[in-house]
């Protein structure tokens, strides 16, 4: 595999990085950028060949605004990657988890952390815009008293000591990742498409609608509502579906176009384990 260009949200070794380092290989060239925005500007600038975005976390959920940005960048899923979370809490060379006054990191990685900082007394806990840039923000800084919640990667990148292991609520946590393109790649063993649709206000589109994938034998892996903006009480659907056959998939959604009011193909590619 040649060395892409992949934008990432984050900086060196943040969730991002590392996702695109297990998918793409070590050698990869990260593009690093402040926002999911900024990802998929820089696809469709052609600044870069490929980016990496979080689509859900295990304990937090689904991230809506990403289905928004690769719809409206009318952006290509060609792969996805699971990755596994190691959160621990980290400080400066020497300091103590009792001294700690004020935890920083990225929202997700707080909002993952809800039953460990709780039981801190009197902590300030402050959002920033990743994880990586928290770490790298307290490492330059001479406080004692300030810790960041962070992959062990990061404590070895800023040198940071590890103030409190597996501070995660969810021991066994995850998020998975869209691989994102400009261009359809053509993928060798699809066994997986993501599908955007909306279905008109009446009952029991819905139902139709999973009634045709059950037809055709498909798997509905996931499925998730997702308001249309400027539109009040409406909302688009999207869906991963696994399929055995590509042929079966294509016999399906040439049945639903008939019944929805937008549908659009995301990807056609092959999925991930966990």
């Amino acid at each position: 595999m040649r060395n892409h260009k992949v934008a990432i949200q984050g900086g060196l070794s943040s969730y991002h990085d590392l996702a695109a380092k297990k998918y793409f290989g070590e050698e990869v060239d990260t593009i690093e950028c402040g926002t999911f925005r900024e990802v998929c500007e820089r696809i469709v600038g052609n600044e870069a060949d490929f980016g990496v975005i979080a689509i859900e976390n295990k304990i937090a959920g689904s991230i809506l605004l990403n289905y928004h940005l690769i719809e409206n960048y009318e952006l290509k899923i060609t792969g996805e990657i699971y990755l596994p979370l190691e959160m621990h809490l980290l400080g400066k060379p020497g300091a103590q988890l009792n001294e700690v006054k004020e935890v920083i990191s990225h929202p997700m990685a707080i909002g993952q952390s809800q039953e460990f900082l709780s039981s801190l007394r009197n902590v300030k806990v402050t959002e920033y815009k990743d994880t990586a840039a928290s770490a790298e923000m307290i490492a330059e800084r001479n406080e004692i008293d300030v810790a960041v919640i962070g992959g062990p990667s990061l404590a070895k990148l800023h040198g940071l000591d590890i103030l409190a292991e597996n501070v995660c609520d969810e021991k066994n946590n995850y998020t998975r990742f869209y691989i994102i393109t400009k261009h359809s790649d053509i993928v060798a063993k699809p066994d997986k498409a993501s599908i955007s649709f909306r279905l008109p206000d009446e009952p029991g589109h819905l139902y139709e609608v999973l009634g045709v994938f059950k037809k055709y034998d498909l798997n509905l892996t996931k499925i998730q509502s997702v308001p249309i903006p400027d539109v009040s009480n409406r909302y688009s659907f999207h869906m991963d579906v696994s399929f055995p056959d590509e042929q079966l998939l294509k016999q399906a959604l040439g049945e639903l176009i008939d019944s929805a009011d937008h549908m659009k193909i995301l990807g056609i590619y092959e999925g991930a384990k966990i």
